[in-house]
């Protein structure tokens, strides 16, 4: 049953809310007879002498007078109309109904808003990583010569600071936009926010850097198939269908020319992206559960054991070449990362269980802990550049360089040695895991925790069975076939000379 009411407007100056050169916003008072009233800001600001205060309106001193004045009558005509509508839908009307009605907007006005809100997001979200991650990279360049001026330490903290502050400010305001019920997700948007969950979990330590920028990476990679493959700049959750991922898989086999397992990670990344946005509530179900990753595992190589001997023996003309040797073979006899040992320092060696040096260090990648023995090779090269002048000025064990010039000089030594595998930590690590520990009979889950993984299953990654390897277990499996008590023992004929065993073929024994 509908009510009769009237619904009265005034325009006024509102003069407390005047700004410091004199312009005072004008309000409009919403007045139903019986109700009571509410006000609204209509956007527009005078002078004091501007406003025809008996009129209502905007005098023509103003030079937007002609603008002001059709935006009053505009709003005017907007609020009885959404009385009106109030009216019509509730049976009668509040103040703050018709305002509230007046200030939302249609759905498909509403639905740009959001396009325009999620394309500003996206491109905040991006920025604000960037800059993050400039920053530490900024901070990992100003400590990697040790310790810097005080000046300089207060103003990275300073930069940090502000940083951090600018960050919790912006996940607060996006947070708003993801908790909205009634905002249309996206794609774009379900992945901004797993970026953004994901620098907070960074900034406190509990997540990589790089894990970041390599999910940020694949961003980049979904948005750039979409625009390619659609012509989209975003897509709406509930538009995706299975074909997504498929054509996804595809366009990197074909377009992007990724290997298999490349373009399977992408459509690992899709599916978890999509499995999250399930457990925020913001879909139903996951379209792309049955789709099935997969995964061949890549043939890896690394060095023998005779060309890691031959590297060791090798005298370079150039010091710095030697240095960089050593720091590989370092890496190979105890499988230690690149991360890990360019942040080797004295506190991180211990004594160990059986009195000896034993290195004990937490993985930046994992977080899994990396405790091991050093071999003695591994203690001569500590002990070669305990005195060296970088590493007392930096407080670690050993001179490792940045990055890029380690692999730099890797490269030059491999083309004077002309070892036909290219050297890297990581093919210093699969050296360690397989040449000095799985072929040696060390278990994997022991290997697991010298590599500081976190499973066996991770280690199985490294592994794998060589014709050494094979050779070895054979030879087990031998001895203990047609060794004493062994069920194929009656075969066997001793051999006087040698001790060992002449196998007797079958039928002729």
């Amino acid at each position: 049953m509908q009510v009769h009411q009237n619904l009265s407007l005034l325009f006024y100056r509102k003069k407390k809310k005047a700004d410091k050169q004199g312009y005072i916003p004008i309000y409009c008072r919403v007045t139903i007879t019986g109700v009571g009233d509410d006000e609204m800001s209509t956007g527009c600001k005078v002078l004091y002498d501007q406003w025809d205060d008996e009129n209502k309106e905007v005098l023509p001193v103003h030079p937007s007078h002609k603008l002001f004045n059709k935006k009053l009558g505009q709003i005017k005509a907007d609020l009885e109309r959404h009385f009106d509508l109030v009216v019509a839908k509730n049976g009668c009307a509040s103040p703050s109904l018709v305002i509230k009605s007046y200030k939302t907007p249609p759905l498909e006005q509403q639905r740009q808003l959001e396009k325009k809100e999620n394309l500003l997001l996206t491109g905040q979200v991006d920025d604000i990583i960037d800059r993050f991650v400039k920053h530490c990279r900024l901070y990992d360049t100003a400590f990697r010569e040790g310790t810097p001026a005080p000046e300089k330490v207060v103003l990275l903290e300073e930069k940090k600071e502000l940083l951090l502050n600018e960050i919790e400010d912006f996940i607060s305001k996006a947070r708003k936009i993801f908790d909205d019920r009634a905002w249309v997700k996206t794609l774009g948007l379900a992945i901004d926010e797993l970026l953004l969950y994901l620098l907070e979990l960074v900034i406190s330590g509990h997540r990589s850097r790089h894990t970041l920028e390599k999910l940020w990476g694949r961003k980049r990679r979904l948005l750039s198939f979409l625009q390619l493959r659609y012509k989209l700049t975003d897509i709406p959750l509930a538009q995706l269908e299975h074909k997504f991922i498929t054509e996804l898989v595809r366009f990197s086999l074909t377009h992007y020319e990724n290997q298999e397992n490349t373009a399977m990670k992408y459509a690992l990344f899709l599916k978890e992206i999509i499995d999250r946005t399930v457990a925020n509530g913001w879909l139903l179900g996951n379209v792309f559960t049955t789709f099935q990753c997969t995964y061949k595992k890549p043939r890896h190589e690394w060095p023998t054991m005779h060309e890691v001997i031959e590297l060791i023996n090798w005298n370079f003309e150039e010091y710095k070449l030697n240095e960089i040797r050593d720091i590989q073979i370092f890496q190979c006899f105890n499988g230690l990362s690149y991360a890990e040992v360019y942040s080797l320092k004295p506190g991180d060696i211990i004594a160990g269980i059986d009195k000896k040096k034993w290195i004990r260090k937490d993985r930046q990648k994992t977080g899994g802990d990396e405790t091991l023995p050093l071999l003695p090779i591994c203690l001569d090269i500590m002990k070669k550049y305990e005195n060296h002048p970088v590493c007392v000025r930096r407080g670690k064990l050993l001179p490792v360089p940045s990055n890029q010039e380690y692999n730099r000089c890797l490269k030059k030594i491999m083309e004077i040695t002309g070892i036909r595998i290219k050297l890297s930590t990581h093919k210093a690590r699969y050296f360690f895991a397989n040449e000095v520990t799985y072929n040696l009979g060390v278990p994997l889950k022991t290997i697991a925790s010298m590599l500081g993984q976190s499973t066996v299953s991770a280690v199985e990654n490294y592994v794998e069975p060589n014709k050494v390897n094979i050779s070895q277990n054979m030879d087990m499996v031998e001895a203990k076939l047609y060794g004493e008590g062994g069920p194929l023992a009656p075969f066997a004929e001793p051999l006087p000379a040698t001790g060992g065993a002449k196998i007797i073929p079958i039928g002729k024994r």
